[in-house]
């Protein structure tokens, strides 16, 4: 058995699985560094992310592991000898998934060494995460085995990875109930969003006991294949009836709040701490700004933090930031124009108006001059703000405190009335 093991890892299909998967991994972690810069959970919850991609490699290589296979006439090799027939199957499936699989922990190491240089936040609830995707990625190599071995067309391992691509898309973005379980692919969490214990207990019975069935139809051994198959079902039946991957808990360790410790309060979650260094020079400036007048935001915190149930409010005093897809690969901030889009929230009108409402739109039109001045930018024709800029600094404040009060009031007139600024 290890010696051919050995050889199916040198010469088989499995030297190609590896350098496919390594290349898929480095591939997705560099669309979308956003996503895992800086932070462990969201690296693993990439990893379960890029499932869709590498689930259906690893189908694909099933397929043609088991094609090769037949076009070598393994069968009639197999049935000339008193070894069990089930056995070069499961060395084949083992060569394909310990190749495949490396091949990704090779890609997403790389990545771990530039996370463990910034990450302020370990947590331990990730270990499991990505337990579920490298045993999803030996129930893709099995699935790919038993078609491989059920349908001798050598366009099965395209077809099978295509079919493995929709499938899992299928469950994973159109069900929002807890099929959506089923699927190893794990979309939309936020790295300080935990997945409940049961859940991944009941994904991992799963996917133990689908490998089983695919591997034992791939061996033909209808019996052992039934029994499996009863347990996956009897497995699926509590994922599938419990509640669905949204509104996950929040791991409260990792949204513990970590704040500048000198000029206007700017806080962030203890998971995003790495970024707090480059947010605080964006925000604190504008903090500074509107110190002291009322109704303006007196702090700035991270959006992680904020309780599921605790609404966006204007006026409630907070400037709430996004930085969920804000780190870079090295943990530095990747928009800063997105920072100052949760700023320009200071100055927002929530009105509903008609479109040809001339009043709610020479409204608006303040909503420019507040934000021009709350960022001291240049004036322009359509922003006079150089009238506002000319008044003594009081008075400024003053005017910026009517226009917060008239904008949480939706007072259009008195909107109107303070597009000049006296």
């Amino acid at each position: 058995m290890r010696r051919i093991l050995r050889t199916e890892l040198r010469r088989g299909t499995a030297p190609w699985a590896a350098a496919a998967m390594c290349g898929a991994g480095v591939w997705m972690l560099a669309v979308h560094p956003d996503h895992w810069g800086g932070r462990w959970a969201g690296l693993v919850n990439y990893l379960r992310t890029s499932m869709l991609i590498l689930c259906a490699l690893m189908v694909a290589a099933g397929v043609w592991q088991a094609g090769r296979e037949r076009r070598r006439g393994i069968d009639e090799m197999v049935t000339s000898t008193p070894r069990p027939g089930w056995q070069p199957i499961l060395v084949a499936w083992l060569a394909v998934t310990l190749a495949g699989t490396v091949g990704v922990l090779v890609a997403f190491a790389g990545a771990a060494v530039l996370v463990a240089r910034v990450a302020t936040y370990a947590g331990d609830g990730w270990w499991w995460t990505l337990l579920v995707g490298v045993l999803a990625l030996g129930t893709a190599t099995a699935g790919g085995m038993c078609v491989g071995r059920l349908v001798p067309l050598r366009l099965a391992a395209p077809v099978a990875g295509l079919a493995a691509y929709l499938g899992m898309a299928i469950l994973t973005y159109w069900d929002t109930k807890g099929a959506a379980w089923l699927s190893p692919v794990q979309d939309g969490q936020a790295a300080y969003q935990v997945v409940p214990g049961r859940v991944v207990a009941w994904q991992v019975g799963w996917l133990l006991a689908l490998t089983v069935v695919l591997l034992a139809l791939a061996a033909r051994r209808w019996l052992a294949a039934a029994l499996a198959g009863v347990l996956a079902m009897g497995v699926a039946v509590p994922i599938v009836t419990g509640p669905g991957p949204y509104r996950l808990p929040v791991d409260p360790e990792a949204v513990a709040l970590v704040c500048t410790e000198t000029g206007p309060p700017v806080c962030v979650a203890r998971i995003h701490a790495f970024l707090l260094d480059e947010v605080a020079p964006v925000v604190q400036p504008v903090l500074a700004r509107i110190e002291g007048i009322p109704g303006a935001p007196h702090r700035a915190v991270d959006d992680a933090a904020r309780p599921v149930d605790q609404p966006q409010l204007p006026g409630d005093g907070t400037i709430w930031l996004h930085l969920d897809q804000q780190p870079t690969v090295r943990g530095g901030l990747a928009k800063q124009d997105w920072l100052e889009t949760d700023l320009r929230a200071v100055t927002g009108l929530n009105c509903t108006y008609d479109d040809h409402d001339r009043e709610a739109e020479r409204a608006y039109l303040t909503g420019g001059l507040a934000h021009a001045w709350l960022f001291e930018l240049p004036a322009s024709p359509e922003v006079p703000v150089d009238r506002l800029y000319a008044l003594p600094m009081p008075a400024q404040r003053a005017w910026f405190a009517d226009y917060l009060r008239a904008a949480a009031a939706c007072d259009l007139p008195a909107l109107t009335r303070l597009r000049q600024p006296r």
